[in-house]
């Protein structure tokens, strides 16, 4: 478990993500998620959209995955040029005629999820391998979300912790063995000065 303070440095506040209602259609959702990715520089905002119901309460989540298996591109998911790709027309006029709405295929908030008292960046990074999803709802106690965390921030602070932990390790390795080695040569230097006492008693006699 780590502390409220290094959960608020991977966690992303609920405020950071744009909103969608749970009843819209799929191609506003392709073109909200648009405004996504270009909410802080091109193509690097969120790839996830905060679903809300007609009282505007998160319920859900609609990641850029969920939108692609909808309106069946999956194999756009591994397409470099799926960016360029997703929003033309083809695509949306693909969306308008299937009629799909994202209370379909959202991820339900309560799916997945971890209380922000008790996250874990252990039980956490197997959420998300065993469940292959790459955004983990935060709860306070009320249930109610008040952040995102995702995939490539906790792996990233796992990989950060396990490289500072053998960089400890190797530190005390290190003291441990200095500490022997002066140890060893303080035993020998009593072990030689007595050797050497005894020989000079015996050359006195």
């Amino acid at each position: 478990m780590i502390s409220i303070y290094q959960l608020n440095s991977l966690m992303i506040p609920i405020n950071c993500f744009l909103t969608i209602n749970e009843h819209d259609p799929i191609h506003k959702a392709l073109k909200r998620m648009k405004e996504s990715f270009h909410k802080e520089s091109a193509w690097h905002g969120p790839q996830v959209l905060i679903v809300l119901n007609n009282e505007n309460q998160p319920v859900g989540l609609l990641t850029l995955k969920s939108l692609l298996r909808a309106i069946k591109l999956k194999q756009l998911e591994e397409d470099t040029s799926f960016k360029s790709e997703y929003v033309s027309w083809h695509y949306i006029k693909k969306c308008l005629e299937l009629g799909i709405s994202v209370r379909e295929v959202m991820r339900p908030i309560n799916v997945y999820s971890m209380n922000s008292h008790k996250f874990d960046l252990n039980t956490a990074a197997t959420i998300f391998t065993r469940n292959g999803i790459n955004f983990l709802p935060i709860l306070d106690n009320a249930k109610n979300i008040i952040g995102i965390v995702d995939k490539s921030s906790v792996f990233y602070e796992l990989q950060s912790l396990n490289t500072a932990m053998h960089k400890k390790v190797s530190l005390l390795k290190t003291l441990a063995k200095a500490k022997y080695l002066k140890s060893l040569r303080t035993n020998m230097s009593i072990l030689l000065l007595g050797i050497f006492r005894l020989d000079a008693k015996k050359v006195s006699r």
